[in-house]
C-alpha cells in the first residue's frame, strides 16, 4: 500500500516571541507574583510531598491541588499520578488555554527553583512510596522482563525533543489546527443516522429472517463504534472547547444511544493518556486474568486504578498462555464488560460528577433497547441480532488495543524521559488508505492523538508528517503498520508473552517444592 503523502503545511512558521507568548499564559500571568512566592527546591518538594501534599510543577510553579483534586474534571488519578512530576506538557495537552490562564495560578504555592541536580529532572518521587502513584516501569528497576523491539536511540536528548515538541505546538496552535472542521462532522452525522435507521428499520419493517436480524445486528455494531469515535471526541473537547457542553453531549451520544458511561471513560482516559503503558497505573492495559501485555504482570502487581492487587492466579496462567489464539474470541465479548464497568463506576464510584444524569441515560437506553428488542418475533433471531451486534462490536476493542498492546511498558529513564518522548515510545499508528478513515476515527494517528489529544482528529492527518520530521530528527521511532500487519504484530507479541508463562509455572513449581522440602527438613529435625 504506497502511503500517503498529504500536502505540505506552508502556514507553519517559527514561532514569534509573540506566539510563544500566547502559547504559555501562566508563565506570563505568574510574572507579576512569582517573585513574591517562596522558593521550593526538589528537597522540599520531596519532603512536602512525604507529608500529604499533592504539589505538582506546571510551567515552573509549584501547585498545591490537594483541595482540587477530587473536583478535577478529568478525575483525582490524573492529578495524583503528576505529583511530584513536571506536569507542563500533559497540562497544556489535555487542558484548554483557560485553565493555565487562571487555575494554575490561581493553585501556585511557591516557585520551583532547580539546582544541578534537578536539572532536566521530570519526575522527583521516583524513589517514593506513594500510596495512589506507582513509581514508573523501568529496566533501572533491577528486573528483567521482556520489551517489543524497537529501533530508538539508547541516549535521547529529552531537553530537546521537549523545546521542539513545544515549538510544534505552538505552531499548530498558530495555523489554526486546534479550530474543529465543524463540515467534517456534517458527513460524521450523515452516518450515525444512516446505520441508526437501518438497524431499527430492519427490525421494525424488514423481513423475518436470519439474513434481516444479521445485517441490523452490524448496522447497530457499526453505529455504536462510530458513536465511540464522536463521544472519544467530545470527551476531549475537540468540539466545542466548551467542558460541559461537550460532556453534555457525550452523555447523550455514549449513555442514552449506546448504554455506556461517558463519565467511567473519561477518568480511565485520562489516567490512560498521563501514565500510557505504565503496568501498575495505566488501566488500558491491565486486563487480567484474560490479558497480560507484559511478564511484568506475572509478579501480581497492584494497581493503582482499581486498587486492588492483579492476581496471576491459576486462571490468569490458563488465560494468558493462550490469550493469542483466544485474543479475537475474547474481544467478541468485551462489550459487556463495558457495562459491567459503567454500572460499577455509577454506582460505586467515589468520583462521578455526573452520576444522576448518566443514571437516568443509560436508563432510558436499555428502555428504548429493550422496546427495539421486543419486536424481535422469536428468541433464536433476538439471539441472533443480540450477539452479532455486540460481538462485531470488537472491532473497536481491537482498534484500540492495537495501538498499545504491543508497545513499550517500560521507560528507559522515568527520571528524565519528557511526555513527548513517552508517548511516541509507548503508541502505534496504523496505515490505512484515505477512503477507510472513517472506519478508524482517528484511532489510526493514534501518535499524532497522544501528543496533541485536543487537537481535532479531521486535522491529525496534517500533523503526521510533522511529528514523523520530530521523530526522525531525535532518533525517536515512528511506529506504523497497516491494520492487518499490526493485528499480526500484536498477536505475536502477545505470543511471546505467553510462551513465558510456561517457565514461569516451571520457576514457581520449583520454588514451591523448594519451600515444601525445607519445611518437611525443618518439622523432622
Amino acid at each position: 500500500m504506497p502511503p500517503r503523502t498529504p500536502s505540505p503545511l506552508p502556514f507553519l512558521v517559527p514561532a514569534t516571541p509573540a506566539a510563544g507568548a500566547k502559547a504559555m499564559p501562566a508563565a506570563l500571568l505568574a510574572d507579576k507574583r512569582r517573585s513574591r512566592l517562596p522558593a521550593c527546591t526538589a528537597a522540599e518538594l520531596r519532603r512536602r510531598i512525604g507529608g500529604g501534599e499533592y504539589l505538582v510543577i506546571i510551567d515552573g510553579l509549584v501547585c498545591k491541588l490537594n483541595a482540587f483534586v477530587n473536583k478535577h474534571p478529568g478525575g483525582p488519578l490524573a492529578i495524583m499520578h503528576m505529583v511530584g512530576h513536571d506536569a507542563t506538557d500533559e497540562v497544556r495537552s489535555m487542558h484548554p488555554p483557560d485553565v493555565l490562564e487562571t487555575a494554575v495560578p490561581r493553585w501556585a504555592v511557591a516557585r520551583f527553583v532547580a539546582d544541578a541536580k534537578a536539572e532536566g529532572v521530570m519526575s522527583h518521587v521516583e524513589d517514593m512510596d506513594l500510596a495512589y502513584s506507582a513509581a514508573r516501569s523501568s529496566p533501572a528497576d533491577g528486573s528483567s522482563h521482556a520489551q517489543p523491539p524497537t529501533t530508538t536511540g539508547a541516549d535521547l536528548d529529552y531537553p530537546a525533543i521537549q523545546r521542539d515538541f513545544r515549538l510544534l505546538d505552538v505552531q499548530l496552535r498558530a495555523a489554526g489546527l486546534y479550530q474543529c472542521n465543524y463540515s467534517a462532522y456534517a458527513f460524521e452525522a450523515a452516518r450515525y443516522v444512516a446505520l441508526f435507521t437501518t438497524a431499527v428499520g430492519l427490525i421494525l419493517y424488514g423481513p423475518v429472517s436470519a439474513w434481516t436480524y444479521l445485517a441490523a445486528g452490524i448496522s447497530t455494531a457499526l453505529l455504536w463504534q462510530q458513536l465511540s469515535f464522536f463521544a472519544h471526541d467530545l470527551g476531549h473537547n475537540e468540539l466545542t472547547g466548551n467542558r460541559d457542553f461537550d460532556m453534555a453531549l457525550g452523555i447523550c451520544v455514549a449513555d442514552l444511544l449506546g448504554g455506556l458511561s461517558v463519565g467511567w471513560w473519561k477518568k480511565n482516559h485520562n489516567t490512560h493518556h498521563i501514565v500510557t503503558n505504565d503496568v501498575d497505573n495505566d488501566p488500558d492495559i491491565q486486563h487480567l486474568p484474560f490479558f497480560a501485555v507484559s511478564t511484568r504482570f506475572f509478579e501480581s502487581r497492584y494497581s493503582t486504578y482499581y486498587r486492588r492487587v492483579m492476581e496471576f492466579d491459576a486462571a490468569a496462567r490458563l488465560f494468558v498462555s493462550v490469550q493469542d489464539k483466544m485474543y479475537y474470541l475474547i474481544m467478541c465479548f468485551a462489550r459487556y464488560n463495558l457495562y459491567f464497568l459503567s454500572w460499577n463506576y455509577l454506582l460505586f464510584s467515589d468520583f462521578a460528577p455526573f452520576r444522576a444524569l448518566e443514571v437516568c441515560c443509560i436508563g432510558l437506553f436499555f428502555t428504548w433497547f429493550s422496546w427495539l428488542l421486543s419486536h424481535i418475533p422469536s428468541w433464536p433471531y433476538l439471539a441472533l441480532y443480540v450477539l452479532v451486534s455486540h460481538s462485531a462490536s470488537a472491532v473497536l476493542h481491537i482498534q484500540i488495543t492495537l495501538s498499545h498492546f504491543a508497545m513499550s511498558t517500560e521507560s528507559p529513564d522515568p527520571v528524565h524521559e519528557c511526555f513527548a518522548a513517552r508517548q511516541v515510545r509507548t503508541t502505534m499508528d496504523v496505515i490505512c488508505p484515505r477512503a477507510l478513515d472513517w472506519f478508524h476515527g482517528g484511532l489510526q494517528f493514534q501518535i499524532e492523538h497522544h501528543l496533541f489529544p485536543r487537537l481535532p482528529r479531521h486535522n491529525l492527518l496534517l500533523v503526521q508528517p510533522l511529528v514523523k520530521d520530530l521523530c526522525r530528527k531525535h532518533r525517536m521511532e515512528f511506529k506504523e503498520f497497516s491494520f492487518v500487519d499490526g493485528n499480526i504484530y500484536t498477536l505475536r507479541w502477545m505470543g511471546e508473552v505467553a510462551s513465558r508463562v510456561k517457565l514461569f509455572n516451571a520457576r514457581t513449581e520449583h520454588k514451591d517444592q523448594a519451600v515444601a522440602a525445607l519445611r518437611k527438613a525443618i518439622v523432622e529435625s
